[in-house]
C-alpha cells in the first residue's frame, strides 16, 4: 500500500498473505483498514476501506465485489487499483492484475510499490525486459528498495546480464545485510554463473563473506573459489619446502582456512600439493623436528577437517603409515597434545582412534578451532551412533540388491555435508516451488491450504530435507535403507531445530506399509540403484495422491559413457569394494595409467571417497534414455512437467526448438541431448504429476 503520507501510514494493517516464488520474488501487499461508525449511506472512503478490510481478512469474494463496485463507480483511487492488482495476482488473473497496477501508476506515477509489483506480474507473463524497466523505476523512486534490487537481480540473471545481476544482489546486502534468503540466492547465482564474467575484486569480497557464514551450501562456491584463489593457493603451497619455513604464506590466510573447513577441494593439482604438505607435516611431528606454533596448528586443524569432509580420499605412503603409528604410540604414552591429535585427524576420523587412545574423549583444550575439530570428528559421530538407537524402522529389507545398497551406505553415509541453507524465512506453495523449477512451463492448480504430506524416498544424510523446508505447511516423511545415513540426518535436523520431519528406516519397495497417501514425493538418484526401478516407481505411484506431484532423478545412458567404462574395468578385474581398492583405482586415474578415464578427474564426485564409490563402485546402477523415460511415464500414467536445468541450458534449447514454448516435448529433448551429451551429466531431474484415474 502507498505509504507516502503520514496519515496513510497510520492506516496500515497486517499484510495480506505474501505471494512468494523461489528466490523470494515478493509482492508488497499492504492494505488499508479504517474502523468507522458507518452511517446509513456509506461514504466513498468507507466503501474503499470496507474493500480493504475484506481483503485483509481473506474474504476474497467480498473484496472482489467491493473493488469492482469502486471501479464501476469511478472511484479513481490508486489504492483501489493497487490492492485489486494484488488480489488478481494471487488468484492467477495476471493480465487483469497488470492492467490494475498500470491504472494505479497512471493515477499516481510516483508510486514505487506499484512499479515493483507490476514488475513481478510482468515476470510471470514472460515480459522480462519490461519487468526490468519496472524495477528500475521503483528503485529510481525509492533508492534503498532492497526488494526491488533483489528481484532485479533475478531478472538480470535470466537476461544473462551477469555482472549487473551480481551488482544488484550485492546492493541488497549493502541495504539490508539480513535480507531473507539473499545469501542463499547469491550462492546459487555463483554456482550457475561463469565467474570470469564477474568483477574479481567484488567476487573475492563476497566469497570471504559467504565462507564466514554457516547458513549456505559452501560446495556451491567451488567454481568461484577456484577462479579467484586456486592458483594463488597452489603457488604458496608449492613454496613450502621440506623445512616447513614457508608455511607462513598459508597459515594466516583466513579464506584458505575457512575453505578447507567447508568446501571439498575438487582440483587435482591442489590435491597433490596438499597431500605432499600433509606428508611433510606428519614427518616433522613424528620426528619432533619442529614445535608447532598456534598459527601452524590452525592450518593442520583445517587440513584435518578437509580430510574428514573428503573421507580421507588422499593416498598415503608407507613412510607416512610408520609416522602415524609412531604418533599414535606417543599419544598412548602420554604425549597427548593438540598437534599430535590434529595431524592424526588428517588420516583417520578421530572417533575411530578412541579405542587405541582412550584419553582422546576426555582431552580438553582452550583452542576453539581445536575444540571444533573434536566436535566434528568425535562428538558428532558418537552422537549419531547414539541417535541410531531410536530411529523408527518399518518392514524388512529382503531384496538382495537393497541389502547390498544398504551395506554400502552404512559404511559410507552419503553424501557427507556440513552446512546448508535452511529456508525458513520464505515458505512457498508447492505450485510456486514447482513452477520455478520447470520454467518456462507453468502449472496453475490450487492445492488448497491443507497440510501437505511430503515423502522423501531415499533421503540419505538429510540434505534434501533442507530443500523441502521451503514448502508451506508441510509434514515430511523421510525414508532410507541406511541407518547410518538416517542417524546423520537426525543429527542435522536436531541441530537446525527442524520439527516437521519423521525419519524411518525402510525399503521403498515396502512404502505402502506407511499407510499414507502423499501430495508430493521426491525421489532423486534412488530408483536407478534398485534391482528393478520400475517396481520402485510403481510402489511410489501407489502412495501418491491423484493430481499429486513426483520429482525424480535418473541417470542418463548418454552422459555416463565414461563412468560405464570405469565400472566395466572394476568388474572385469573383480576389484572388491573397499577403501584401499577405491584409493588405488583413483591413483591409477590420477597417474594417467588409465588415460581413457581422464574425464572422471573433472567430476566433483572424484574428490570424495563416498562420492567416488557411489560414482564407480556402486553395487547397482541402471541408466536411462529419454525415450525410456517417456515410455515409463506413459505406462504409469504420469504427466511430464519439465526438467530442472540451469537457465543457459534452457535458453540454448529454446534456440533449437523455439516452437516448444513450454519445453515439455521429450522427443525434442532427446535430440538436444544427442547434440549436447553432457546436458544431464548429473542426472535427469524432472517433475511429473499423477493424472486422475
Amino acid at each position: 500500500m502507498d505509504s507516502s503520507s503520514q496519515e496513510e501510514g497510520k492506516k496500515k494493517i497486517t499484510e495480506v498473505k505474501t505471494f512468494t516464488v523461489p528466490f523470494a520474488l515478493r509482492e508488497n501487499q499492504e492494505n488499508l483498514s479504517i474502523n468507522t461508525n458507518s452511517p446509513s449511506k456509506p461514504s466513498k472512503e468507507q466503501i474503499i476501506n470496507q474493500a480493504f478490510k475484506f481483503h485483509s481478512q481473506g474474504n476474497i469474494s467480498e473484496a472482489t465485489k467491493y473493488y469492482q463496485y469502486c471501479i464501476k463507480q469511478g472511484f479513481n483511487d490508486h489504492r483501489v487499483f493497487y490492492n485489486y492488482g494484488v488480489l488478481l495476482k494471487n488468484i492467477g488473473k495476471l493480465q487483469e492484475a497488470e492492467f490494475s497496477y498500470r491504472k494505479a501508476i497512471e493515477i499516481k506515477p510516483y508510486f514505487a510499490e506499484a512499479h515493483y509489483n507490476l514488475g513481478n506480474i510482468l515476470i510471470d507473463l514472460g515480459k522480462l525486459k519490461d519487468a526490468e524497466l519496472s524495477y528500475w523505476k521503483a528503485i529510481e523512486l525509492k533508492p534503498d528498495y532492497a526488494e526491488a534490487y533483489y528481484n532485479l537481480g533475478i531478472i538480470l540473471r535470466d537476461l544473462c546480464k551477469l555482472q549487473e545481476s551480481f551488482d544488484s544482489y550485492l546492493r541488497v546486502i549493502e541495504i539490508n545485510p539480513t535480507y531473507p534468503n539473499i545469501y542463499y540466492c547469491i550462492t546459487e547465482f555463483l554456482r550457475d554463473s561463469d565467474p570470469s564474467q564477474l568483477n574479481k575484486s567484488k567476487l573475492r569480497n563476497i566469497l570471504n563473506l559467504l565462507l564466514e557464514r554457516n547458513d549456505v551450501t559452501h560446495k556451491e562456491l567451488l567454481k568461484a573459489f577456484n577462479f579467484v584463489y586456486i592458483n594463488e593457493i597452489i603457488n604458496n603451497l608449492e613454496k613450502i619446502d621440506s623445512d616447513f619455513s614457508e608455511i607462513e604464506l598459508l597459515i594466516n590466510d583466513q579464506i584458505l582456512i575457512n575453505a578447507l573447513k567447508k568446501i571439498i577441494f575438487c582440483d587435482l593439482k591442489l590435491e597433490k600439493v596438499l597431500t605432499k604438505v600433509r606428508r611433510n607435516i606428519c614427518h616433522f611431528i613424528s620426528k619432533n623436528i619442529k614445535t608447532v606454533n598456534s598459527s601452524e596448528l590452525q592450518f593442520i586443524i583445517a587440513l584435518g577437517e578437509q580430510c574428514f569432509l573428503n573421507e580421507y580420499v588422499y593416498s598415503s605412503t608407507q613412510e607416512e603409515n610408520i609416522s602415524i603409528n609412531n604418533i599414535i604410540n606417543k599419544c598412548r604414552d602420554g604425549e597427548l597434545n593438540e598437534a599430535n591429535i590434529s595431524i592424526l585427524s588428517c588420516y583417520f576420523p578421530l572417533y575411530k582412534l578412541v579405542d587405541q587412545i582412550p584419553y582422546l574423549t576426555s582431552f580438553h583444550s582452550s583452542n576453539q578451532s581445536f575444540q571444533e575439530l573434536i566436535d566434528l570428528q568425535i562428538t558428532e559421530p558418537l552422537k549419531e551412533i547414539e541417535l541410531s538407537k531410536n530411529i523408527k524402522k518399518i518392514g524388512s529389507i529382503n531384496d538382495d540388491i537393497s541389502q547390498k545398497v544398504k551395506s554400502q551406505y552404512e559404511e559410507n553415509p552419503y553424501p557427507r555435508w556440513r552446512y546448508g541453507s535452511h529456508q525458513e524465512s520464505q515458505k512457498l506453495t508447492i505450485i510456486q516451488a514447482i513452477n520455478n523449477e520447470i520454467k518456462p512451463n507453468y502449472i496453475n492448480k490450487n492445492k488448497g491450504e491443507h497440510q501437505l504430506k511430503v515423502l522423501i524416498a531415499g533421503c540419505g544424510t538429510g540434505n534434501q530435507i533442507l530443500q523441502t523446508q521451503r514448502y508451506k505447511n508441510a509434514q515430511i516423511t523421510a525414508i532410507d535403507l541406511s541407518l547410518s545415513s538416517l542417524s546423520y540426518a537426525q543429527r542435522k535436523i536436531n541441530e537446525l531445530e527442524i520439527d516437521n520431519v519423521e525419519l524411518i528406516e525402510m525399503d521403498i519397495l515396502e512404502v505402502s506399509l506407511l499407510e499414507e497417501q502423499f501430495d508430493i514425493i521426491e525421489c532423486g538418484g534412488v530408483l536407478h540403484h534398485m534391482d528393478d526401478p520400475s517396481k520402485g516407481l510403481k510402489a511410489l505411484v501407489g502412495v501418491l495422491k491423484n493430481n499429486g506431484f513426483l520429482k525424480l532423478g535418473l541417470y542418463s545412458e548418454l552422459a555416463r559413457e565414461d563412468i560405464v567404462k570405469a565400472r566395466n574395468y572394476i568388474s572385469g578385474r573383480k576389484l572388491q569394494t573397499n577403501e584401499e581398492n577405491i584409493r588405488n583405482f583413483r591413483q591409477k586415474i590420477i597417474s594417467d595409467a588409465l588415460k581413457n578415464l581422464n574425464s572422471l578427474k573433472i567430476i566433483a564426485d572424484f574428490y570424495s571417497l563416498s562420492e567416488f564409490r557411489d560414482l564407480c563402485f556402486h553395487a547397482q546402477e541402471h541408466r536411462f534414455t529419454i525415450n525410456q523415460i517417456q515410455e515409463t511415464l506413459k505406462s504409469n500414467e504420469l504427466e511430464f512437467l519439465g526438467f530442472l536445468l540451469p537457465k543457459p541450458v534452457k535458453s540454448l534449447y529454446a534456440q533449437y526448438f523455439p516452437e516448444d514454448k513450454k519445453q515439455m516435448n521429450l522427443k525434442n529433448w532427446e535430440k538436444f541431448e544427442e547434440k549436447h551429451p553432457n546436458t544431464f551429466a548429473g542426472m535427469y531431474q524432472f517433475w511429473v504429476s499423477k493424472t486422475e484415474n
